[in-house]
């Protein structure tokens, strides 16, 4: 029964669907006063000469304006009653050039169309009916406007790359954000016009919300926590200054060094500027010390050095933090902030680790390169499943540990490097 009702639905839309050519136009004057009233086809004899066909266009299409004036193949399907009129209903348009009375232009019109403004893929197709068109399709032979374009393309499904490269602020799930990445290309599109150098262009391009002085705050403050502040050591940590001088955010912060946002925070200072935002400003001291705890780094009004060991608090680039005898270091400290200016509280052991110069050939850590260092380096590169990789035993610096770091470590005790 079912299989029956189906079929006399299908012969049904068979039966009324039809195809027809003309120029889709606006109905200007009518007596009617609905929505069946509002486009008609004009066969292309013109007015007199055939009888026009009302039509209808339901949710489903999108930019109608595109086809307005131009010469269209149609697809109706049945007629619609409304409250005045009738109209044939839309199932499906394209514009055409199958018309009977092209137009002679001078040139072609795709070769002397302005370029397209879109970021996408296009392909030009040079139509003749009525007039010179340059009309242009995407990569699904959708028909596009490449010069009334809205400026915001929502690229919360686009993956710009993992670098930390910073991109600038887009529209992202519908919500303005700040973006980095690899660049601004991602499968041959170009996305660097969707991006913008603060948040006040973003949200008046792209978002009909007013941007408000407490979304700056939010932002501002949400740029100095999470990952921005995430740690392994003491010196992945810095202490920064806050904005409190004009009203924004606080006096201090403590953040990743590389994850820090700078970009991205002078981006809402000049908005809070923009909108002319205000609040309490603050008389701050001196910048403090910065810790890693737990993960995330925090202030430490401890204005002194940490005498924290380097296994706890890393060393500088070039150096190496090992533990060497006679060299009393804490393996932990904590700012004791019960006054106004903190002590350091630190444990009382000595096997924090101490800083020292990389020595590249120095296996053993003696402070010497000698045969000794020449024999460790050998039974190295013979077990290397039983032995982690130790950047002082790459001599040559290419991130691999072989025969060619001994004969390097060899000339050099030759040498007396």
């Amino acid at each position: 029964m079912k299989k029956i009702f189906y079929i006399l639905i299908l012969l049904f839309n068979i039966t009324y669907s039809d195809i027809h050519y003309g120029y889709l136009k606006e109905i200007e004057i009518s007596f009617c006063m609905d929505e069946c009233s509002e486009y008609f086809i004009e066969p292309e004899g013109g007015p007199g000469q055939e009888n026009p066909i009302n039509i209808i266009f339901n949710n489903n299409f999108n930019n109608i304006d595109l086809y307005l004036e131009r010469y269209v193949v149609v697809e109706i399907g049945q007629e619609i009653n409304c409250v005045e009129c009738n109209a044939f209903e839309v199932e499906e348009i394209n514009l055409s050039d199958d018309c009977l009375l092209p137009v002679s232009c001078l040139a072609d019109p795709c070769l002397v169309a302005s370029p397209c403004e879109l970021n996408t893929p296009v392909s030009c197709e040079s139509v003749y009916c009525g007039g010179c068109y340059a009309d242009f399709y995407d990569l699904n032979n959708n028909l596009v406007d490449c010069y009334n374009i809205n400026d915001c393309t929502d690229v919360g499904n686009v993956s710009f790359g993992m670098c930390d490269m910073y991109l600038g602020i887009a529209l992202v799930n519908g919500q303005c954000s700040h973006v980095s990445g690899c660049g601004w290309i991602v499968d041959g599109v170009d996305y660097s016009n969707d991006f913008y150098n603060s948040f006040l262009e973003c949200e008046e391009n792209c978002m009909e919300v007013d941007y408000l002085c407490e979304d700056i705050e939010d932002n501002y403050e949400e740029l100095h926590t999470g990952v921005y502040s995430e740690c392994e050591l003491d010196n992945d940590c810095v202490a920064v200054w806050g904005n409190c001088d004009i009203g924004l955010g606080g006096c201090h912060y403590a953040v990743n060094t590389e994850e820090y946002p700078f970009y991205q925070i002078n981006a809402l200072v000049n908005d809070w500027g923009t909108y002319e935002c205000g609040g309490g400003v603050c008389d701050c001291m001196g910048l403090p010390n910065s810790v890693c705890n737990d993960g995330n780094c925090n202030l430490a009004y401890c204005f002194d050095e940490n005498p924290v060991g380097c296994f706890s608090a890393g060393c500088p680039e070039g150096y190496e933090c090992i533990d060497v005898p006679g060299n009393c270091t804490p393996s932990s400290c904590f700012c004791d902030e019960s006054n106004w200016y903190g002590n350091w509280i630190c444990t009382e052991d000595c096997g924090g680790g101490t800083c020292l110069p990389i020595l590249y050939g120095d296996i053993n850590f003696d402070s010497f390169i000698n045969v000794s260092d020449v024999v460790l380096l050998i039974n190295f590169i013979l077990n290397p499943d039983t032995s982690e990789y130790l950047e002082i035993a790459d001599i040559d610096g290419n991130s691999e540990i072989n025969i060619l770091d001994v004969v390097l470590l060899v000339n050099m005790i030759l040498t007396n490097y």
